[in-house]
């Protein structure tokens, strides 16, 4: 505290006051304030004098400033003094000469109070000011502050996460799989790696595998803030020229006397295990809930050419469901 610049020293401006981040001042060096808190000199304070002796120093705190010179209300010249030490009697370990304070000779019978002065809000103050400029704003913080390497900490140790899916998953070769992102975060960039050499950089893309074998499937994505999450399945697909399709589709070409029905299919389920109920749902709007459990085909006719996405809802006597669709989308002409 002794060697530290006060605001009444020539030459302080508005940030000077506290010297965050360094550790001058520390709950040692730094002294109390008591209010109101007064006595008299006992002897005279020359102009050179190294202590003060006063009446008494038990309203005063161990360390800190004095004002001397005329009592507290009343007009006239008065020096501010640091004390580092103090008996009962007597303020020792004296620094004088501050700005705004005159060094003077005081007789005995002059008053020392407690110095009011600004230094503790002017101590506050810049201690706010430079915590500011060290810390960083809330928006756009400045380099090298601690709020911007907060951030840049958040971007890349709380990475978004990168989670997918596919369908479907267990497949014959030359099967189409349609992978899904559900990352939440700000995604900018995509990166898939399907595990057989392909890549794709779409959202959610589309992969033929045209080889037998199990597939470990990565998404690596970047967001706005330049965080970046990866996810890895392994064996994640598997391919085998003896996986049973569970829902495939047959062109029901004629009706039953024989008259053409060109936009009429025939779709088979092939699903394992204790189904308790279907529900088809064709692509166009109609669906249809088949509660005989050993029903598993259905035939559907489609009013419009176009492109259909048909899929099913499996409910199993155990209160599970799963969903299964076509390995590719149903061209209707």
């Amino acid at each position: 505290m002794v060697d530290r610049i006060s605001s009444l020293d020539a030459g302080y401006s508005t940030g000077n006051l506290s010297l965050f981040p360094d550790t001058l001042d520390d709950k040692d060096s730094l002294y109390e304030v008591r209010n109101n808190a007064e006595t008299k000199l006992a002897a005279g304070l020359p102009y050179n004098g190294k202590k003060v002796i006063v009446d008494s120093t038990s309203a005063f705190p161990p360390k800190g400033m004095i004002r001397v010179g005329p009592p507290s209300g009343v007009a006239g010249d008065a020096e501010l003094i640091y004390y580092d030490s103090k008996t009962d009697t007597t303020f020792k370990g004296l620094v004088r000469g501050f700005s705004g304070s005159r060094q003077n000779q005081w007789p005995s019978g002059s008053w020392a109070t407690n110095a009011v002065t600004a230094e503790p809000h002017n101590a506050v103050k810049d201690a706010i000011i430079n915590i500011e400029g060290r810390v960083g704003l809330a928006t756009a913080p400045a380099a090298g502050s601690l709020n911007k390497r907060l951030k840049e900490m958040e971007a890349k140790f709380l990475s978004p996460k990168a989670a997918f899916r596919a369908f479907p998953k267990k497949i014959r070769p030359n099967t189409q799989v349609k992978f899904q992102s559900f990352a939440e975060s700000d995604v900018v960039r995509y990166l898939w790696d399907f595990g057989d050499g392909g890549q794709s950089v779409l959202e959610n893309p589309t992969h033929n595998y045209t080889s037998e074998g199990t597939y470990t499937v990565k998404l690596h994505i970047i967001t706005s803030m330049g965080a970046q999450g990866i996810s890895t399945k392994t064996d994640y697909i598997t391919v085998s020229q003896n996986e049973q399709l569970a829902l495939f589709y047959v062109v029901q070409s004629t009706d039953s006397e024989g008259e053409p029905v060109p936009r009429t299919y025939r779709f088979v389920d092939q699903t394992d295990g204790d189904i308790k109920q279907r529900f088809w749902v064709f692509g166009d709007g109609t669906n249809h809930v088949e509660s005989d459990s050993g029903k598993h085909e259905i035939v559907h006719t489609y009013a419009d050419a176009g492109n259909y996405e048909p899929s099913l809802l499996v409910g199993f006597a155990n209160e599970n469901i799963k969903r299964v669709f076509l390995s590719e989308a149903l061209g209707v002409a």
